[in-house]
């Protein structure tokens, strides 16, 4: 039985058209996209074999450039040498194209070559099933957030900053800032700005940088511990949400926004002649960012605006602070950045000495101290050393050498004789 591919069914209707005198046969070869040479040919295949005129003849016949089964027999000989009992197919396709009794041999015809001798197992790959997300209904009810790290000045400065970006889930409204690195500071710098010119998001969806998300083991910890992501404790006391994304994929829309910015972000800052991070910034504010919210946002599926204000009285600056711990000494003192600092007499405590307290380091630069959560201002002590004196190296109490023709050397070489 025939089985007809559909170009050859089309060359058979085509013959048959001909035949009945509905077509020319230059029409036909014209149809074909043949030469009227080659539809000649087939035709007069066609009145001698019949519909098998149209099936080509290389059909189920081997190819004209497969290598002699002398080549095969002497690759799959070398394969199972004991030297070669781990290669895969593609590292030892290139050591048996060095035997020139073998010559050169493509890896996907060897890996072919042992999957029929039972020499290699193809893996199997497991299947990733992915689910389109709608996007959220509403403005402002999930942010997702993203660092781009490329050469976005395009050398034209020193300094080659990053873009951490935000974009709204339901309307791609986009907000982002230059910075020098991708930090826990820089970024915390980003979600600042942001709170304060839109307000609290319902969620924020990031990835698991450890400034989003801390990689220590799970344990029991308050909230002033050291050891928890700053940005993660900040947005919980402010009742925002974080989702840490489990792949790249999981926030496809931040990344897809990474895209189009790589090329239309940095040719545009390329015509500004933008040269340094902050005309790079300015232009993100004055240009850039309207012009998008402008033209690429989309209208969400609920008119209603999900930020909400931020809390009465609360400071951003001191939310975002990155803590650092210290240990009271029994002076009542503790020493942060080689500064020495006094609890003073009208806020020490009994129980202070030996514990810890939380040294705050606002995004603003500045200090504060907290000890079990409570607010203490510490005094800072003037005149104290900075640092430890260095201790001075010992000098060598060797005296000088004897010269080479010393009775103790004498001595030495006649012993070195005897023996």
């Amino acid at each position: 039985m025939l089985t007809l591919s559909v170009r050859e069914r089309d060359r058979l209707a085509v013959l048959r058209e001909v035949e009945d005198g509905l077509l020319s046969a230059a029409a036909g070869a014209r149809k074909l996209a043949l030469s009227p040479r080659q539809f000649r040919r087939i035709r007069r295949r066609a009145e001698e074999e019949g519909d098998r005129a149209v099936i080509s003849r290389l059909r189920g016949r081997p190819s004209n450039h497969r290598l002699r089964e002398s080549v095969k027999a002497k690759a799959l000989e070398r394969a199972r040498e004991p030297v070669f009992h781990d290669f895969g197919p593609t590292l030892l396709a290139e050591h048996l194209s060095r035997d020139p009794s073998i010559g050169p041999v493509a890896p996907d015809t060897l890996r072919t070559w042992m999957i029929e001798a039972g020499m290699w197992s193809p893996a199997r790959r497991k299947l990733h099933h992915r689910s389109r997300r709608e996007r959220r209904a509403a403005y402002g009810e999930l942010v997702q957030m993203d660092t781009s790290i490329h050469p976005w000045l395009e050398g034209r400065s020193p300094v080659q900053p990053v873009l951490i970006a935000t974009i709204d889930d339901a309307t791609s409204k986009l907000f982002c800032r230059f910075a020098p690195t991708d930090s826990g500071k820089t970024n915390r710098e980003v979600i600042v700005g942001y709170l304060e010119r839109f307000g609290r998001m319902g969620a924020l969806y990031a990835d698991r940088a450890t400034h989003f998300q801390s990689q220590t083991r799970k344990r029991e910890m308050n909230d002033e511990s050291p050891f928890s992501s700053v940005i993660k404790r900040a947005l919980e006391s402010l009742g925002i949400e974080l989702i840490p994304a489990l792949s790249p994929q999981a926030k496809g829309r931040v990344e897809r926004l990474f895209g189009t910015l790589q090329d239309r972000l940095l040719k545009e800052m390329r015509v500004a002649q933008i040269s340094t991070l902050e005309s790079a910034n300015r232009f993100l504010e004055e240009v850039f960012i309207p012009f998008w919210n402008e033209r690429f946002t989309v209208v969400p599926r609920v008119a209603e605006n999900f930020h909400r204000p931020l809390p009465d009285g609360v400071d951003l600056m001191e939310v975002f602070a990155e803590p650092h711990p210290r240990l009271i000494r029994p002076d009542f003192t503790i020493r942060y950045e080689n500064t020495y600092y006094q609890v003073p007499k009208r806020e020490a405590k009994a129980s202070m000495p030996g514990t810890r307290i939380i040294i705050a380091r606002r995004l603003d630069g500045e200090l504060s101290f907290r000890w079990r959560n409570i607010p203490v201002h510490l005094v800072t002590l003037k005149g104290l050393p900075l640092s430890p004196p260095d201790k001075p190296k010992p000098q060598s109490k060797g005296g000088p050498r004897p010269g080479p023709n010393h009775p103790w050397r004498q001595d030495n070489m006649r012993f070195a004789v005897k023996d």
